[in-house]
């Protein structure tokens, strides 16, 4: 396995700090740790050293990968936790791309003009088994995915009979095809080059068009309780952690302005008991501990949904996830 060196993915400075060190959630008593380092110019994190791009397909071929579990044949108790999680997540996000595009559209143009869902087309990059464009098919929308891994998107393609290309975000760079929205669900902190992957999709954007991106929170209270044991930094496969901050920051550098924020409703509850299990597989604690562990989970998790609702006891984004729609600036506009 090659390892490289990196500079910040934010702003290419090359003097970091350890942030912390991480293991492979999937072998964490193998006592191979990744170092996770913070930008000492701009605060950014991210993973350095890290597996060359080339090498980094086989992190994701683990038979407990969640995003691809619904390929397994049989489920384990966490893809059957996850699944539940998704499923409530699926039908959130629908809800909120609908009513986000109603809301930010009605503002632009006369509500007799506006554009039905059935006339608007969506891509999700990283589109992984395509469970949530059938949500938005149904929906009305018109929708494509895109899928890096050629074996995933032909399940996608079969089981569900929609559009799914094997690809990355670079192929998109000669596209001409543009779309009302774009999603990145879980997708930018994977990305090598997530500033590059932005300056393509906001090209691909029609000037009215809005992105989605979801990332863990970084700045989140369950990653700052649960630090190492954080199951969101998922190293090696997470080659980036965002915070609001750093994340609103790469999308202005690429022309794109952060209209709006929100936190996925369950990812508080489902981080803080995958981390709980982390921590005790780390340090082979007694199965015995775990109403405790739980306990800790549930009120850390509380905590850090409170945090990210936009609630008056909240000033700042320390959800879990960051869901932020952003727009192209108007300077970047046909």
């Amino acid at each position: 396995m090659a390892f490289e060196q990196t500079s910040c993915p934010l702003c290419g400075a090359e003097r970091f700090d350890l942030y912390c060190e991480a293991p492979d959630r999937f072998q964490p008593q193998t006592g191979l740790l990744y170092k996770i380092q913070r930008c000492r110019h701009c605060g950014m994190i991210y993973l350095n050293p890290r597996p060359a791009e080339k090498e980094s397909g086989q992190f994701y071929e683990h038979a407990d990968y969640l995003p691809f579990t619904s390929l397994a044949a049989n489920r384990s108790l966490t893809a059957r936790l996850y699944g539940f999680v998704r499923r409530i997540n699926l039908r959130w996000k629908r809800r909120v791309i609908n009513d986000f595009w109603q809301r930010a559209k009605d503002k632009e143009r006369d509500t007799n003009n506006h554009l039905p869902f059935a006339a608007c087309n969506l891509l999700d990059v990283g589109s992984g088994t395509g469970e949530f464009l059938v949500e938005m098919k149904n929906a009305g929308w018109q929708v494509e995915g895109l899928e890096r891994d050629e074996r995933v998107a032909a399940w996608a393609r079969e089981q569900h009979q929609i559009p799914v290309a094997a690809g990355h975000v670079e192929q998109l760079a000669a596209s001409t095809q543009q779309y009302h929205i774009i999603t990145l669900w879980q997708v930018l902190e994977h990305l090598y080059n997530p500033g590059r992957a932005l300056e393509i999709l906001a090209k691909r954007l029609r000037d009215e068009g809005s992105l989605l991106i979801a990332v863990p929170n970084i700045a989140g209270l369950d990653a700052r309780v649960y630090k190492s044991n954080w199951v969101a930094l998922d190293a090696p496969r997470h080659v980036n952690h965002f915070s609001l901050e750093t994340l609103s920051r790469l999308g202005s550098k690429h022309g794109l302005t952060l209209r709006w924020w929100r936190q996925l409703p369950l990812d508080a509850f489902f981080n803080a008991v995958m981390s709980e299990k982390l921590a005790a597989e780390r340090n082979r604690r007694k199965w015995y501990l775990w109403p405790l562990r739980l306990l800790r989970a549930f009120g850390v998790a509380f905590l850090s949904f409170i945090g990210g609702s936009h609630t008056p006891f909240s000033y700042a984004s320390y959800g879990a996830s960051l869901v932020c729609f952003f727009e192209k600036s108007k300077s970047k506009r046909s």
